[in-house]
């Protein structure tokens, strides 16, 4: 089987990079906290009945862009002393579950999953332990059949919309400048001024997506050079039919964002915006490559995604309840390049986010200046 549109950019990647995305730190990871002790055998049991039941927790993803699927389960149930919030994990080997006490650790490679597929995984584990009879899965090879036909009948009409939006784009300052390269967390928005700015984009009938994109335009705008759009790299979930909902798999598309030049005000800004990332999901499903040739300087694109906070309640492993104590996703290992920008509401409220870059163009002063240009934004549209 072909790797599915998100398998083959992340290929994609670690050609730039070697290791980025097919090392052992391209990973989606949670440990959860529980109220008693776990059964190991029987937690082992369920375990491997789970790998038994998805393909995908079989599936080695090749560099020659094919899903490798191993007819048997190839992860143990790992007894430890202690977990943490990152575990390597062998891309040939794309599951590991450790238990250490009253904490229970899972690892998952990102080729074979996204953050649904971590906590449905959690969810099915728990059922099993628990006994429950679960009906027939659906496959991601299923999924990636049915993105391989879509891209087949849309391609043509996708291929003119992409130039059509993407060919007069700008992605790097102007003028270039070399710095250090950079890698840091910060907060953007206290949970205060989070509930302020989520009454606004209400108000303004837009997204949380859309409001920051628009805040991050306004914050790049006086560092690139004259265009009518900014371009950025991003992820769209495409869990598109009722089979998909709770599928294992990475049901992401790496797509790109065309955002138009803002004015400085959300009421102005949001329909454009809005317009934007709508065309843009709606023809998501079409190959990242093919669209670099109408890109000026392709592989200095910025990467931006807006990440929900997604976190469940809990669990219940039988008599046993679990709580969630951290979710990560892949760890720092200092391969970034262009700009990357990532940002999440924690559970305390606060809005903040993940700045990486080489410093090539994006400079560790100006992605600074960008923060404060999308603060500046927001809090001028609350009025403080």
């Amino acid at each position: 089987m072909k790797t599915s549109l998100w398998q083959t950019f992340a290929l994609e990647m670690d050609e730039k990079r070697p290791g980025f995305a097919k090392g052992p730190w391209f990973t989606m990871n949670t440990v959860l906290t529980l109220d008693d002790k776990l059964d190991a055998d029987r937690l082992a049991t369920a375990f491997y009945r789970l790998q038994q039941r998805h393909e995908v927790l079989r599936t080695e993803v090749s560099s020659d862009r094919l899903q490798l699927i191993h007819p048997e389960p190839r992860s143990s149930l790992e007894l430890v002393d202690e977990v943490s919030s990152h575990a390597p994990v062998d891309i040939a080997r794309p599951i590991r579950l450790r238990l250490a006490g009253n904490q229970l650790a899972l690892h998952l490679h990102h080729m074979v999953s996204d953050p649904v597929t971590l906590w449905e995984t959690v969810t099915e584990l728990a059922a099993l332990y628990t006994g429950q009879e679960l009906p027939p899965p659906a496959q991601y090879t299923d999924y990636t059949t049915a993105e391989e036909d879509q891209v087949r009948r849309t391609s043509k009409e996708a291929a003119a919309w992409w130039h059509s939006k993407i060919r007069d784009t700008k992605v790097s300052p102007q003028p270039s400048s070399t710095g250090d390269p950079l890698a840091y967390r910060d907060d953007l928005l206290s949970a205060q001024e989070v509930a302020t700015v989520d009454a606004l984009t209400k108000q303004h009938r837009s997204t949380p997506l859309v409001t920051y994109l628009a805040a991050l335009a306004h914050g790049m705008d006086p560092h690139v050079g004259p265009g009518d759009t900014l371009a950025f790299t991003t992820l769209f979930g495409k869990r598109d039919r009722p089979a998909w909902q709770h599928l294992l798999g990475p049901c992401i598309v790496p797509s790109y964002l065309a955002i138009p030049r803002v004015t400085g005000s959300l009421a102005a800004d949001v329909p454009a915006v809005r317009d934007a990332v709508v065309g843009c999901s709606r023809y998501a499903r079409y190959p990242a490559s093919a669209i670099y040739a109408t890109i000026q300087d392709p592989q200095r694109t910025p990467f931006f995604e807006y990440v929900p906070q997604q976190w469940p309640t809990g669990f219940t492993f039988g008599t046993v309840k679990a709580e969630v104590a951290t979710a990560a996703g892949p760890k720092d290992t200092g391969l970034a390049d262009a700009l990357a920008i990532r940002v999440r509401t924690r559970t305390d409220g606060v809005l903040t986010g993940h700045f990486s870059a080489d410093g090539t163009d994006w400079t560790e002063p100006l992605v600074h200046q960008v923060r404060s240009g999308i603060r500046d934004y927001l809090l001028h549209e609350e009025g403080t």
